[in-house]
């Protein structure tokens, strides 16, 4: 996923959520990690039950729906990464392992 942001210059930020922790916090969700493209920038993201309708209009969106099942029976994914896929992959998985290990 990528992110635009005007406050860092109009950069857009490469957000690969296979990376991040996500953990209930009282009546929250919290989506937590770091961007690493092109800035190294660590972030939350915290969601009530009142962002749950505007989450599912976006998850039930045709557009959404044909990227879910096209990415679900497309062999050889599009990707924002600099890296190719197998090697971001790893490296996600690489990263992920060090986090559970730090535990």
């Amino acid at each position: 996923m990528k992110l635009k942001s005007r406050g860092l210059g109009r950069k857009e930020l490469t957000m690969d959520f296979r990376e991040y922790d996500v953990r209930r916090d009282g009546d929250e969700l919290v989506i937590a990690g770091t961007i690493r493209e092109p800035v190294h920038w660590d972030f939350s993201i915290r969601i009530c039950e009142d962002d749950i309708p505007g989450i599912a209009r976006a998850v039930a969106n045709r557009a959404t729906l044909g990227l879910v099942l096209r990415s679900l029976v497309k062999r050889d994914k599009a990707s924002h990464w600099s890296t190719d896929r197998a090697t971001h992959v790893d490296e996600v998985r690489r990263r992920r392992a060090a986090a559970l290990e730090a535990q």
